[in-house]
């Protein structure tokens, strides 16, 4: 999807201005490279910023030549053979000096290399978006651990209309800046993919609520972009009502609101107040940012007739699945395992990842990380120790953070959560008489009245509670056990108090195993929305979503916004697939009818029948299901008939068809 191909109202042509290129009738942050709208892009700034101002600034004059201070003469690390070319007037004395005190961990050479490039970032970002970018690559190839540089990648990525990519570095950015400055960004992000239900989840969430300002106002025209998207044009309006509306005010902020509202109100069919809106935003926008003027000429004039719009190239052909990202972090029972067996395909699946990007991410407390590599070994996955993470780690880390180092805590759970306890330096006991300072569950298959009493009694006596995980059931060979969430509800139920929590979908387990492979662009691999699905949101990773498990297709069809994969799947085959196949959020080859209890999944045309994946009907499926909103009453009355035969086969044994 390239930059500009939607505004605030929907629809409209790439080519008409609205304050920017970006989705949401103005970009958050600005113009690219030279801050808010209306403000130039002079080239000075380290690739665009923040919304509201916040991203850093250039700090001298342009033009060529040796600048007082520019540091020409300081010595000049090797240009890299794929590296764009930096011209000889480009100085890093350009850059705002606050940003450069933050390429201070450099060594000289490369700290000057890489504020050349982000100046060249600012210089070509309105002109030459794509070669903006690929300095901002550059100097994250060279620089990849700074915050502002990763944050200079996906602006650049986001206005050269790389929707991924500026997603992933946003959200690498913010892990490394914190605050929520970049959320408008990330949500405008989601936008672009396809994903408005997405933008809708982060532009309600919590951490938005610490936006102000420009922010605020940023947020709330993605928030309206994503209810058009949806198609939900008064909530759109609504949305919008809630910032500040006095007509009268001018500038860039004002501008893209009111030519947002009109959009909004244009699409709810409230065409009048569309136009006085549209007036509206033409006398605010005194920088002729946007193309409101002509709206008002458009929807006025009986006559008129807009140009003709450039052709919309063809989309490129998607790669495949797992190539999108730099790691694969897999859930176990229900996705790689249930029991002592491996699911179907799942062996070869993950012997073509590459080792080191692998992490198998387990909210099972039961076992360390070498018990359960030898468990893989065993089954026919090769595995190590070191590409385990478990919930039993995350729950002793997360305890640690909280008590003082040698602090006694009460274990229930196995002899290895209690090796967890005391590797992160905590002194481990079974028993309330030590008087523990926390208490941490975990699984064991030995849990039983007596230790949870214990735990209860510690509890009650104002111990700190953290449970590893709290999956109510454990799937196995043999169906579905008693997991520990069901233990957990017992001491709940006991002592009227709740767990922090470690496993998924709280975030300190995924979170610790995205550090722990150095990850900027996970994909969450579970069967389980609950908890792997959920929790990839909850740290805003991708997830693909396979049925081997626990989560049927019925409640994929129904599920909340935050527990909505990204992708989904039958097997763990799919890593290895074209990404079109999984792919919720995008173009199917399949048209989904009908309504309430009962949907048919139509093929494409009979020539192109045989080469497309019967698989790819079921992201087809999903996609339609939560575009009508269907509820959890019509979807376990619901019935899915194809006119492919193999896809009636597929949803028949997945027990819709």
């Amino acid at each position: 999807m390239s930059a500009g191909d939607s505004r605030a109202g929907g629809n409209r042509p790439a080519g008409d201005r609205t304050g920017g290129d970006r989705r949401g009738g103005g970009r958050p942050g600005g113009r690219s490279g030279g801050g808010r709208p209306g403000s130039g892009s002079d080239g000075q700034r380290a690739g665009g910023g923040r919304p509201g101002g916040g991203a850093p600034r250039g700090g001298g004059p342009r033009g060529g030549g040796k600048r007082p201070g520019s540091q020409t003469d300081a010595p000049r690390a090797r240009q890299r053979p794929d590296e764009p070319v930096l011209p000889d007037d480009v100085a890093a004395g350009d850059l705002d000096p606050s940003v450069r005190r933050d390429l201070r961990t450099l060594d000289k050479a490369n700290a000057e290399a890489v504020a050349r490039h982000l100046v060249m970032v600012g210089r070509l970002a309105d002109e030459d978006p794509a070669l903006a970018l690929r300095h901002a690559r550059a100097a994250r190839e060279r620089a990849s651990r700074i915050g502002v540089v990763r944050e200079t990648v996906g602006v650049a990525a986001y206005h050269a209309g790389e929707w991924q990519e500026a997603l992933g570095e946003l959200r690498a950015a913010r892990r490394i800046l914190g605050g929520a400055t970049l959320l408008p960004l990330i949500a405008d992000c989601e936008r672009g993919l396809g994903r408005p239900d997405r933008a809708l989840a982060i532009a309600r969430g919590d951490d938005a609520r610490d936006l102000s300002g420009e922010e605020r106002l940023e947020m709330l025209i993605v928030e309206a972009g994503a209810r058009l998207d949806l198609g939900e044009a008064d909530k759109a309006v609504v949305t919008l009502q809630r910032a500040d509306l006095a007509p009268g005010q001018v500038g860039p902020e004002a501008t893209r609101l009111y030519y947002a509202y009109a959009e909004a109100l244009l699409a709810a069919g409230r065409d009048d107040d569309a136009v006085t809106w549209f007036m509206n935003a033409a006398a605010a926008d005194v920088d002729d940012l946007t193309d409101a003027e002509l709206r008002v000429v458009e929807l006025t004039d009986p006559d008129f007739t807009p140009a003709p719009s450039e052709p919309v190239p063809a989309p490129s052909e998607p790669g495949i699945l797992v190539d999108d990202y730099d790691a694969v972090l897999l859930d176990l029972d229900g996705t790689v395992f249930a029991g002592h067996a491996p699911l179907p395909g799942a062996i070869e699946a993950v012997a073509a990842l590459p080792a080191d990007r692998i992490r198998y991410v387990t909210n099972n407390a039961s076992r360390r990380p070498a018990e359960v590599a030898v468990h893989l070994r065993e089954i026919g996955f090769d595995a190590t120790p070191q590409q385990v993470v478990t919930s039993a780690q995350a729950g002793a880390r997360l305890v640690a953070e909280q008590v003082p180092a040698g602090s006694t805590v009460l274990v229930v759970g196995t002899d290895g959560l209690a090796a967890e306890v005391a590797e992160v330096g905590l002194v481990p006991t079974r028993t309330a008489d030590d008087k523990p300072r926390a208490v941490v569950q975990g699984h064991s298959p030995h849990t039983d009245w007596a230790s949870l009493s214990e735990a209860a009694l510690a509890i009650a006596a104002g111990a700190l509670w953290v449970a590893t995980n709290v999956d109510p059931t454990l799937p196995n060979e043999r169906g579905f056990l008693i997991g520990n969430g069901s233990m957990v509800a017992a001491v709940a139920s006991a002592t009227k108090a709740t767990p922090q929590v470690a496993g998924k979908p709280a975030r300190p387990l995924l979170r610790d195993a995205i550090a722990d492979v150095a990850s900027e662009k996970p994909l969450v691999v579970g069967d389980r929305l609950d908890t792997d699905i959920e929790g990839a949101n909850a740290v805003g990773a991708d997830s693909l979503l396979v049925l081997t498990g626990v989560s049927t297709l019925r409640d994929v069809l129904v599920a909340a916004p935050e527990q909505r994969p990204t992708h989904i799947a039958v097997g763990l085959g799919a890593l290895g697939a074209p990404v079109s196949i999984s792919v919720i959020a995008g173009r199917h080859p399949w048209t989904v009818t009908g309504d309430g209890t009962a949907l048919q999944i139509v093929g494409p045309a009979d020539d192109a029948a045989d080469d497309v994946a019967p698989e790819s009907a079921l992201p087809a499926l999903v996609a339609a299901a939560w575009e009508r909103g269907i509820s959890a009453d019509q979807a376990a009355q619901l019935a899915v008939t194809s006119d492919n035969s193999a896809v009636a086969g597929l949803l028949r044994s997945l027990g819709i068809g």
